[in-house]
């Protein structure tokens, strides 16, 4: 099996998308996912399984010595199970799982899963020179995004500006916008031209525009009308039923408008926020 982007040395290739939460990485998994030739699914937690797998491989590890050195007096039958047994086992799950939906027309394989931000280089060690998406969305609007999404999982007052929840839930948005986007700029960093990196509000005002690099970065076609297909298919319309900025507060696709933190935060939460992520927000181009 090919150990870079590949499966077995073929024209399938290997891809992630990931983001802070709330920045909009299912919006691009189903940008991603409309292409013919794209099968992008979310979201497969591979590195959650790989750790559960590497604290069973350490167990069985542990008693192969202990047997080692019981039985065959330090001499096994059986050698440890190193890292690069155990990165083709996870190796091999992870590419059965990403292609349980390809097609025949299918020659570029993804998982979206948020938390990919924090295992880029694991990732990369597995599938070497694998593409990277990463949506970045102002971390104020991630924030409000955020709060309305702990509402609907039974945080009744992660919205309500003043509440213990309210103060919470905002730390912890700006805390995991914070981390995302500062790994994946050190990633980027070390890794040139593998990490593409896409704004929420350019996606949303500039669908025809961004959608086109998009799949140009993977190398897929991207005719005009191609990419207006999919950019129909994938508007706020089209995913929620309703208007842009038409909001619905129990909707998974709220109301998918940037700015919208003007009128949610309070004064004190968003000096908070830009004292918390400025440079960033600058390095961004996040206006105040």
């Amino acid at each position: 099996m090919a150990r870079d982007g590949r499966r077995d040395g073929g024209d399938l290739n290997v891809f992630f998308v990931c983001g802070a939460p709330k920045s909009g990485t299912t919006w691009l998994q189903r940008v991603l996912d409309a292409h013919p030739e794209v099968a992008c699914s979310g979201e497969g937690h591979f590195i959650r399984l790989s750790a559960a797998l590497a604290q069973g491989i350490r167990d069985y590890n542990g008693g192969l010595d202990e047997v080692a050195r019981g039985v065959y007096e330090g001499r096994p039958y059986y050698r440890p199970v190193d890292q690069a047994e155990f990165d083709e086992m996870v190796r091999g799950f992870v590419l059965r799982r990403l292609t349980a939906r390809a097609g025949p027309q299918t020659r570029w394989v993804g998982d979206k899963t948020p938390t990919y931000t924090r295992h880029l280089g694991q990732l990369n060690r597995l599938f070497p020179g694998a593409k990277i998406f990463h949506i970045v969305r102002d971390p104020r609007d991630a924030a409000v995004s955020r709060m309305f999404h702990s509402v609907r999982a039974g945080a009744q007052e992660a919205a309500t500006v003043g509440s213990e929840q309210y103060r919470q839930t905002l730390e912890g948005a700006v805390r995991m916008w914070r981390e995302a986007v500062t790994a994946v700029d050190a990633f980027a960093a070390s890794h040139p031209g593998q990490v593409c990196e896409v704004r929420y509000r350019d996606l949303h005002d500039d669908p025809i525009g961004q959608i086109r690099q998009l799949f140009a970065f993977l190398g897929a076609p991207a005719p005009q009308v191609l990419v207006e297909r999919v950019a129909a298919e994938t508007s706020f319309k089209a995913l929620s039923g309703r208007a842009p900025g038409e909001e619905d507060p129990g909707s998974f696709f709220r109301k998918a408008q940037p700015g919208d933190w003007r009128t949610r935060l309070d004064a004190e939460s968003v000096q908070f926020i830009t004292e918390s992520c400025g440079e960033l927000m600058a390095a961004k181009r996040f206006a105040a």
